[in-house]
């Protein structure tokens, strides 16, 4: 390690104090009734090293942020506004964060985008330059982003017209969706009932059809669950393949952002609009090299329609479908956990027999730790994001909002602001860190192995399949639950969807019936499947989703 001055700056601000506060902090982690010090005779220069390290850092914060570009003046933001919270007009599905219009004012006529016509929302977690953004939560107000995400660049690039955001799971850490601080988000088949989060919003708008198409986040399933009980495509892609530049991150290692359609064909259309390697990703350097560039994207709306002209009446002739063994059995378990759901999507996967594929069970009997891997992983990853700190790659960094979580969470005010998701997500992850610090090595290193098994089975099969979730939404919890009430809500929630998050496949869930509601057998909601592929192999689980689609009407099954 070299430093690279011992010269101190007439102002420099620290002093004795100041190194005596970081012995202080390393002393609270100490074991019982030991104290970190420095020999006496070595404070001095370690307190000039300190000083230097303040004057160097000093000339960093200085320089101005360097962000991705953004074009106002061909992108101008339009009509901002904030329409209120849940209940009240023009929010009554409690599903709108802040509203705007943003479109190509430059558009080559000669050569219209894909997604001309089409209109689009993005989660309240995704940077929109010059629109507030809430992610959910009360702890800080008044950040506004200066540069738009890469998938916002993209989609206004290819001739969408964004108008706003869709109301984000206060801080993305809820798979249910009444934790936002501006009330909650109903399932669009009923108010008052669940819509799954954390990209509660955007399920409920593109569900509804006051958009077309939505650009969620995906941690755990937060694209994939609102998708199965909003009736809708949710494609959580590839690990890196859709540049996370400019949304707000949990933690970098399985951060995923995806397309949310009522179509499966308009779902490849969104892929192809924002995949692609970009420069500031951080997922280029870590775990995901092999991303192409935009250019090199495989152009998935004209393959679907090759593969369908093509495809006669057995489209999957040769085709093989596998279900996962433990993905199925996850649906007997107790609580809230509904057979039927696994029968119903049975029942879907057997219909793809009809189009000439095999079908048949295989087994990962890894699946059923690999949610007990994410947890780990994510309650530690989320302590240096949620207080402060850095993830240790490069990449864009969202430094505003460094500083407002910073400022804020460590406060009492912010913390007493912070639901009962957020809250448990820092208490587990500090108490790791501080009792288990090999932990999240240990859990990183499973995951290998992990991703290993689900491509061992793949090389079988051309997908695997199995209940995007274990049961159906259900109705909100009261204001005045208690926490283990609230949580109870989505428990089990994520055991199918959050594996595929640390391994990387990409995974589908598409719509493939109905089922009564055990609570109010007079409601009807959504069942999901979900479809895994290889890494990189988006086009493979997109044909399958394709021809059961073109086939078949998930809302008469």
């Amino acid at each position: 390690m070299s430093v690279t001055s011992l010269e101190i700056s007439g102002d420099n601000p620290i002093n004795k104090d100041s190194l005596s506060h970081v012995l202080e902090k390393l002393s609270s982690r100490a074991k019982p009734n030991e104290t970190i010090a420095l020999d006496p005779k070595d404070e001095p220069s370690y307190l000039t090293l300190l000083q230097a390290l303040h004057d160097s850092t000093e000339e960093v914060l200085a320089l101005p942020d360097f962000e991705p570009p953004t074009n106002l003046e061909r992108f101008p933001r339009e009509v901002i506004h904030f329409p209120g919270r849940e209940g009240e007009e023009g929010n009554e599905w409690g599903a709108w964060g802040w509203k705007c219009t943003v479109k190509d004012t430059w558009p080559d006529s000669d050569k219209l985008g894909i997604l001309s016509g089409k209109t689009f929302i993005v989660k309240d977690n995704v940077s929109v330059a010059g629109v507030e953004a809430m992610l959910g939560t009360d702890v800080f107000s008044g950040w506004v982003p200066t540069s738009d995400a890469t998938v916002v660049s993209r989609s206004l690039l290819a001739g969408a017209t964004l108008l706003g955001k869709g109301t984000c799971e206060n801080m993305s850490m809820s798979a249910s969706s009444f934790s936002a601080s501006t009330g909650p988000v109903h399932n669009p088949f009923a108010k008052g009932w669940d819509a799954a989060g954390s990209s509660s919003g955007c399920g409920t708008l593109v569900a509804l059809g006051q958009a077309d198409l939505a650009i969620g986040g995906d941690q755990g399933g937060s694209v994939r669950l609102p998708c199965s009980w909003c009736g809708l495509y949710g494609m959580k892609p590839t690990f890196g393949l859709v540049p996370y530049t400019g949304i707000a991150p949990l933690e970098p290692s399985f951060d995923h952002t995806g397309p949310m359609t009522r179509t499966c064909r308009e779902n490849a259309l969104f892929l192809k609009a924002v995949a692609g390697r970009d420069a500031f990703d951080v997922k280029l350097n870590s775990g995901a090299p092999n991303i192409p560039f935009p250019e090199d994207v495989p152009d998935y709306p004209s393959l679907l329609e090759q593969f369908r002209s093509q495809g006669g009446n057995l489209p999957l002739k040769g085709f093989k479908v596998g279900l996962l063994k433990e993905g199925f059995d996850v649906c007997q378990r107790g609580g809230m956990n509904d057979p039927r759901i696994a029968a119903k999507c049975r029942e879907a996967a057997a219909r793809w027999k009809e189009l000439g594929a095999e079908v048949k069970e295989v087994s990962v009997p890894m699946h059923i730790l690999g949610p007990t891997l994410w947890v780990c992983v994510a309650r530690m990853g989320c302590i240096p994001i949620l207080l402060g700190g850095s993830s240790g790659v490069q990449g864009f960094y969202i430094n505003e909002l460094t500083k407002k979580l910073d400022e804020s969470i460590k406060s009492k005010r912010g913390w007493d602001s912070l639901p009962w998701a957020p809250k448990n997500m820092i208490l587990n992850g500090m108490y790791l860190w501080d009792k288990h610090p090999e932990l999240y090595g240990k859990a990183t290193n499973q995951i290998h192995l992990l991703r290993a098994k689900y491509t061992e089975a793949l090389s079988d099969v051309d997908i695997l399949v199995m209940p995007t979730t274990p049961y159906l939404p259900n109705k909100h919890a009261a204001k005045e639950a208690d926490v283990l009430e609230k949580i109870s809500k989505s428990l089990g929630q994520t055991l199918n969807t959050c594996p595929f998050n640390v391994t990387g496949h990409p995974a589908l869930s598409m719509p493939v019936g109905m089922l009564e509601s055990l609570e109010e057998p007079s409601l009807k909601f959504p069942v999901g499947l979900q479809v895994v592929g290889k890494h990189l192999d988006e086009l493979t689980v997109y044909k399958a989703a394709l021809a059961w689609e073109d086939k078949f009407n998930w809302k008469e099954l």
